[in-house]
């Protein structure tokens, strides 16, 4: 952590003034707050489901869980191979180098629809398997309902991802909300109707949720290439031309990606395996993280999407090589990061008991969640430092040892410890939070020095 304090306000105030890292800040939060938004929203057709599939029953609400943990499961092969995608633009829009810019575009979304082919058949070999799997009978044809339709939402996913590259890596993040607003009020009607079988409409269960799913995101990739027709895109020539795959284009993504996918699978495994772990020590455990790992999830969005934003603000000045610009735009990062991840501790510290209520009416649920939404709120700066730190790395186009670190943070380090804390010291779902806590500060530390590292490197005169 301490190489992220190297730069402090009272060193770079030497380089920047005041008005000019206001200047950026502003910058910044036009880029981030659509896509911090869109990510919210994206948390909300999650909610929408998971109440829809509450109101079905609790055989429903245990089933469409457990689909959506598969779909999510699969549909990290779509996040991390189109992840390499914004910050490629980003330097060539950086760099000035438009005309490539929709050529790369359109091998990207090659790649998209790929990997959502792969991910969609990923899903369906599940779907045959799970008659062979340690999941109750009774599960089983429920479970299925949800996938065997929302698998073929994947391929979409990948597009609406591609097409959200472009706008990210132009700064023009609007649609990227719009098109996340229409998925949210369509996910809601049809769930409504189809799911639920409310206005005369055929009650359908899981098989409407998980049909939901898949108009949704058709609809949105559908909307957002028809909104990057507008003439503010015009300039990238996106669909200038009609191009066959082209390994030698794609290459360079699936190079930058495939560091980045297996950085997202060590986090999002990690976090699988410590619920999994919970479960383990015991229906109440289970409970109580569910509750708190919720709330620590919506705050995570902030971040989150501010890192998006980063990256493609980053890779701007990287392409451009300008190391002056290059370190504000660190800096005002940094700054948007302390601000956000104080307020969500502040929030989850006076909210703590409240948010309990919203899950449950159990008062020992609720105490022992109440406490661990304490270590929630010290983990919000590590957490969210860890995001745009990685969401920064990505723009200087920095994704092999970032993954590194990511995976001996999580594993050998967060889990490592829980585990051991939990299962052979007794602390229990204390002991599990505790290694999250540790395994999240040396992710941030060891992301910060990396960053550090490579800002040293640019600013060498041989380089």
């Amino acid at each position: 952590m301490h190489c992220i304090l190297a730069y402090r306000l009272d060193s770079i105030a030497e380089l920047f003034k005041n008005h000019t890292i206001i200047a950026e800040l502003r910058r910044m939060l036009r880029t981030a707050l659509p896509l911090i938004a869109a990510q919210l929203l994206q948390v909300g057709n999650g909610f929408v489901d998971t109440v829809v599939a509450g109101r079905l029953g609790k055989a429903e609400l245990a089933a469409g869980g457990i689909g959506a943990s598969i779909w999510f499961f699969c549909s990290l092969l779509c996040l991390g191979m189109m992840a390499g995608l914004s910050p490629i633009l980003s330097e060539m829009i950086g760099a000035r180098r438009r005309n490539a810019v929709g050529q790369v575009f359109r091998q990207g979304l090659w790649l998209g629809v790929i990997a959502g082919a792969i991910a969609c058949a990923l899903v369906l070999l599940i779907v045959h398997i799970l008659p062979n799997t340690a999941l109750q009978p009774e599960l089983i044809p429920l479970v299925r309902q949800y996938l065997i339709v929302a698998c073929w939402s994947l391929p979409a996913f990948a597009v609406v991802l591609a097409a959200r590259g472009v706008c990210e890596a132009s700064h023009l993040t609007k649609p990227v909300l719009l098109v996340q607003l229409l998925g949210l009020v369509i996910n809601t009607i049809i769930n409504l109707t189809l799911g639920l079988g409310l206005f005369g409409f055929p009650k359908l269960g899981l098989y409407g949720i998980g049909l939901a799913t898949s108009l949704v995101m058709i609809t949105m990739s559908l909307v957002l290439l028809w909104l990057l027709l507008s003439p503010k895109f015009i300039r990238y020539n996106l669909f200038a031309s009609f191009d066959w795959p082209d390994w030698a284009q794609i290459k360079p993504i699936v190079v930058l990606a495939v560091p980045i996918f297996f950085a997202i699978a060590f986090e999002s495994g990690l976090f699988v395996a410590t619920a999994w772990q919970a479960g383990v020590l015991g229906t109440l455990e289970a409970s109580v993280h569910f509750i708190a790992i919720g709330a620590a999830a919506f705050c995570f969005m902030l971040p989150l999407g501010l890192s998006f934003a980063l990256t493609a603000r980053v890779g701007r000045v990287y392409g451009r090589g300008e190391l002056s610009a290059l370190k504000l735009r660190v800096l005002c990062g940094l700054l948007l990061t302390f601000a956000m991840a104080a307020t969500t501790a502040l929030l989850l510290m006076i909210f703590r008991h409240p948010i309990t209520v919203i899950y449950t009416n159990d008062e020992e649920v609720r105490a022992i969640a109440a406490k661990l939404l304490i270590m929630a709120a010290v983990f919000q700066l590590s957490d969210g430092l860890q995001a745009t730190l990685l969401g920064m790395l990505r723009g200087l186009q920095d994704t092999r040892v970032p993954m590194l670190i990511n995976g001996f943070s999580y594993w050998a380090v967060a889990f490592g410890l829980g585990y051991t804390a939990a299962h052979f010291f007794g602390f229990g779902i204390y002991g599990l939070w505790s290694g999250l806590v540790i395994g999240l500060t040396v992710a941030a530390s060891g992301l910060g020095w990396r960053l550090h590292n490579r800002i040293r490197v640019l600013s060498q005169p041989d380089t």
